[in-house]
């Protein structure tokens, strides 16, 4: 039980804290211009659905509240972070952007699990 625990402070951390910093220190207006250099659509729209996902469901999994469902989101939030800094075509960066990609994997594997009915821990 405490492991599932100090896994689920961690994660829900691990959104909250970059949400609040975006919103309080990057201001939307920079997460607007760092959306907006990775090509997306409508970045001022787009910053603060992030901003919101990332605060909103990091105090959700930090509160335990309906994992099955709370955890998905940060999933797809990391999975998008992890396709849109990737160097597409420099063979040297992409090598030296690999450990970034792997924290990224580990943490959407950690929400995958926090989130699963299979995460349990028998009593021994």
């Amino acid at each position: 039980m405490c492991v599932k625990l100090v896994n689920r402070i961690i994660l829900g951390l691990l959104m909250l804290l970059p949400g609040l910093v975006k919103l309080f220190v990057a201001k939307p207006s920079g997460v607007t211009a760092m959306l907006d250099g990775f090509g997306f659509p409508i970045p001022m729209f787009f910053a603060w659905v992030l901003m919101l996902s990332e605060i909103v469901f990091g105090i959700a999994i930090l509160a335990n509240w309906k994992l099955k469902y709370t955890t998905w989101p940060p999933m797809i939030i990391l999975l998008i972070a992890i396709l849109v800094t990737l160097p597409w075509g420099d063979g040297k960066a992409f090598l030296m952007s690999i450990p970034t990609i792997m924290l990224h994997l580990v943490a959407i594997t950690g929400f995958w699990l926090l989130g699963s009915k299979e995460m349990t821990y028998s009593k021994k």
